[in-house]
């Protein structure tokens, strides 16, 4: 398959795994009791590149796999491919696709690297090229991955299951990394300080090509061993302030630092609201996204005239507790009563964002309503308050594929029969395929780096500063480049910063254009000015 998972890491907790690194047992057990309230966050923080409702597409020809000109075993994964002589054949865009096809006569592809980044024709290249099995003679690139799984208090499998996918499609179906297979380390924790450091402190001495950070909730004890170790770190969901701040991690998705900047801009910019109301997850988790991404965002555009001080406010929901639900809804009508043009943001995940609507609803709430991508589920499209709901997205219009560029609806058709191939345990959602396009995205910048003469083996911090620098990236599924180069220190790791706002027109229905149409909300100088006016520290 391409990858291994760890079994167990209690195997990993004897004393060396302890010993001599920035991690000690006493400082992560010290944090144990805070982590425990930090369940159920993925409301307040998740990224809303979520367009896992469309369908998966169980056609393998898109990724290439019934080609006549492809030998019956091309696609089995367990032979290297016959490349005798053809490691140096590539075509005129630079790339290997050994096996000797000529693609001279092929349709022009639907990428273009000045209008959807850097690595986006790199892609569209290599996956049209053909089927190319990895080279298993090669030395494989070594991908870890730390995640939380197992834990009643929060447990993640679909992240790991993205990127096993991708692995595997990787390997199988797009030659490896330049011929290399791709091997991926997993590393589970069952939300255990003692289980998360010995993962730490493993990958640190496996010495990866690149580390993938999944969903972890010690993500602030884990960044100074993994850090210091010099490797190259691309994350998945950022959630924590050290996940934003911290040097020599790169994140292709928002999370935070995308949802709740840029929904305080288009509620009080664009939707011109007289009241707004943001609803936050009660954790530690959700009260990080909203004092810091949106409490302070809301108290710059406050400073600068666009809404009084008296008009906002926030109010926390405990998750996954419907008891606290209709005294929740209370709040928001006595706050906005009064009000011509009333807006609340949910930033909640989607089981408490359907119990929120229904409540409101119930109560008579005639205001608008502006929603975290991590909202939309069935669950939530199928009740009857979800009519007129602004979601939010950072790809594209949702479920509309009659409506995006070729670009996005190839990769996103190409995505889900990759996902499908692979067969996942865990539903199918946006968290798998925000694993899998990170995947996709390491092995693409990854190339680039070598391309530009970098050496992936044996310079981890000049990759990261490949990716760092990068100001038109493309981030696999996404039209729109991302621009590395505007992150400030406060969220030096963040790239993504982009939301859209898509109309749901109820049950039954689907998504329409707001009044952004198909734009992107771009919070970059929003974040950019708030950490100038209204820095972290002096506001938390």
């Amino acid at each position: 398959m391409g990858y291994r998972q760890k079994s167990s890491v209690q195997e990993m907790l004897s004393d060396e795994n302890w010993g001599g690194g920035p991690l000690r047992r006493s400082n992560s057990l010290k944090l144990l009791s805070i982590i425990f309230a930090f369940t159920l966050f993925a409301g307040a923080c998740s990224g809303d590149n979520d367009d896992s409702d469309s369908g998966i597409i169980s056609d393998n020809s898109i990724l290439g796999e019934d080609r006549p000109e492809q030998s019956s075993d091309s696609t089995s994964g367990s032979e290297p491919v016959d490349n005798d002589d053809d490691h140096d054949q590539s075509d005129d865009d630079g790339h290997d696709h050994s096996g000797g096809e000529d693609h001279s006569d092929e349709v022009a592809g639907t990428a273009a690297d000045s209008l959807n980044g850097d690595g986006a024709e790199l892609w569209e290249s290599i996956v049209d090229g053909g089927t190319v099995v990895a080279d298993n003679s090669l030395e494989p690139i070594l991908i870890t991955l730390i995640n939380i799984e197992r834990a009643s208090q929060g447990s993640f499998p679909e992240i790991r299951e993205g990127i096993e996918a991708a692995v595997r499609t990787v390997n199988e179906t797009m030659g490896g990394m330049n011929g290399r297979p791709v091997e991926l380390e997993s590393c589970v924790d069952g939300l255990d300080p003692n289980e998360a450091v010995a993962c730490a402190n493993s990958v640190t001495d496996t010495r990866p090509q690149l580390h993938i950070q999944g969903i972890d909730f010690f993500n602030p004890l884990l960044w100074p061993t993994l850090t210091g170790a010099g490797l190259a770190i691309m994350q998945t969901v950022p959630i924590f302030v050290e996940d934003f701040n911290t040097p020599g991690i790169i994140s292709t998705e928002g999370g935070c630092a995308s949802a709740f900047p840029s929904a305080m801009q288009y509620g009080v910019e664009t939707l011109a609201a007289d009241k707004y109301v943001i609803l936050y997850s009660d954790t530690e988790p959700g009260l990080v996204c909203y004092e810091d991404t949106g409490e302070r965002m809301l108290q710059q555009l406050t400073d600068e005239g666009a809404i009084a001080r008296e008009d906002w406010t926030g109010i926390p929901d405990v998750p996954g507790d419907p008891s606290d639900t209709d005294a929740v809804a209370q709040q928001v009508l006595e706050f906005v009563d009064g009000s011509d043009n009333a807006w609340i943001y949910l930033g909640l995940q989607a089981s408490d964002c359907n119990e929120v609507l229904s409540s409101l609803s119930s109560k008579g709430y005639n205001g608008g309503v502006v929603a975290s991508g991590s909202c939309r589920d069935d669950s939530v499209t199928s009740n009857p308050a979800s009519a007129g709901v602004h979601f939010g997205s950072s790809c594209c219009i949702p479920d509309r594929p009659d409506l995006w560029d070729p670009y996005t609806t190839k990769y996103n058709e190409w995505r889900n029969a990759s996902i499908d191939r692979y067969g996942p345990t865990a539903p199918k959602s946006n968290f798998m395929e925000v694993g899998h396009d990170v995947l996709i995205a390491g092995i693409i910048q990854m190339t680039r780096f070598i391309e530009a003469g970098g050496d992936i083996d044996n310079d981890p911090e000049g990759f990261s500063n490949f990716l760092a620098t990068q100001d038109n990236m493309n981030r696999p599924g996404i039209a729109i480049p991302l621009d590395c180069t505007t992150n400030n220190n406060e969220f030096i790791s963040v790239c993504q910063k982009s939301s859209g706002y898509f109309i749901w027109s109820g049950p039954g229905g689907q998504f329409e254009y707001g009044p952004l149409g198909e734009e992107l909300l771009d919070a970059t100088d929003l974040i950019l000015r708030a950490a100038e006016s209204n820095p972290r520290s002096a506001v938390n």
